[in-house]
């Protein structure tokens, strides 16, 4: 499938009242992007819901067949069923359709774009759909593709630790009514996490979760695999859930040839997209990377007990790095 280029697009945000929606209109506000029209389209809690952009009042749609026709690109950011449900649209009324809802996750038919890898070689879609991958993946892929084209890396493990926004706006009301209620002594709210995680880490969620760690680790692999492809080595991860409201953060442990220096490790992977903060330097937090479009990196030490082994510490935000990979997803396809 191919596109004409064009000076202006019009464009659809599908969930444009989810944290991830309003992170893309902001980013199509940000970077200047060449609206023609802008439509925001909604499930029927959010229908009729008035917001603004570059000062005019815009009002939210109902996702339908009508509404995603006379479109350039539309940016998924609802829930993986709708995304699947429509998705047929894309080729039918030819425009683009970028994913954010990770509804394709382990579909070799449908391309993950990642910034910076893809150059300017074309991009294959013949569903008319390409994948803006988890943001986790987008960070630990940008990390490893660095360090694997300047050494040789053995084992590699990254621990991961998951914010409330990663299950929207839900998840980020429960974990703050959660951490008002521990202090109240009062009974917290369970719907979304389906256990405590106020002052908690949790390795796995309850039973009734809406939403699964394991499942959102599946994802988080699938894309790595697609980003780093065959030639490259492949982490072993876990997901953690953090709580935290905004951003991720990596614990990352890799093996390198004990003769290398951290100096240049962190000179190595220093790049548009990857800043590194020297040894004596305090690492990044989530606190410090919200609102950032990057990746940032530190605290690098050597481990005590295994000579190859070096650790360091890395954080991103969640929702702007995935909504500014998503734009430059639809802005490489439809205006290089």
């Amino acid at each position: 499938m191919r596109f004409k280029k064009s000076h202006s697009l019009r464009t659809a945000v599908v969930g444009a009242s989810t944290l991830k929606g309003r992170e893309i209109q902001s980013v199509l506000r940000d970077r200047k992007f060449p609206l023609k029209k802008l439509v925001l389209l909604d499930s029927d809690e959010d229908l009729g819901r008035v917001s603004e952009f570059e000062g005019e009042p815009v009002i939210s749609l109902a996702v339908s067949e009508s509404s995603l026709e006379f479109l350039d690109v539309a940016f998924f950011a609802s829930n993986p069923d709708q995304t699947i449900a429509h998705a047929h649209l894309a080729i039918r009324n030819k425009f683009l359709l970028v994913d954010l809802s990770h509804a394709f996750s382990g579909d070799a038919s449908v391309p993950v774009f990642l910034e910076n890898q893809s150059e300017d070689k074309p991009i294959s879609f013949p569903r008319g759909c390409v994948a803006s991958p988890h943001p986790a993946a987008i960070t630990v892929a940008a990390i490893l593709k660095k360090l694997s084209q300047a050494f040789v890396v053995g084992n590699i493990v990254v621990s991961i630790f998951e914010p409330a926004s990663e299950r929207g706006s839900g998840g980020v009301e429960e974990l703050k009514q959660q951490t008002i209620n521990v202090f109240s002594f009062q009974k917290s709210p369970q719907s979304v996490f389906d256990r405590q995680l106020a002052f908690n880490l949790l390795s796995r969620l309850g039973e009734e979760a809406k939403e699964t760690l394991i499942a959102s680790e599946k994802v988080i692999s699938c894309h790595i695999r697609a980003l780093l492809g065959p030639d490259l080595p492949l982490p072993s991860i876990t997901l953690i859930q953090a709580p935290v409201f905004h951003s991720h953060g990596f614990s990352f442990f890799v093996e390198v040839d004990p003769a290398t220096r951290i100096e240049h490790l962190e000179k190595c992977l220093e790049s548009d997209m990857i800043s590194v903060s020297a040894t004596d330097n305090e690492p990044p937090s989530p606190v410090q990377v919200a609102g950032t479009e990057g990746v940032q990196i530190g605290g690098f030490k050597r481990d005590f007990l295994n000579p190859r082994g070096v650790w360091f510490w890395a954080a991103s935000d969640n929702l702007r790095l995935a909504a500014v990979n998503a734009v430059m997803a639809a802005e490489h396809i439809l205006l290089r």
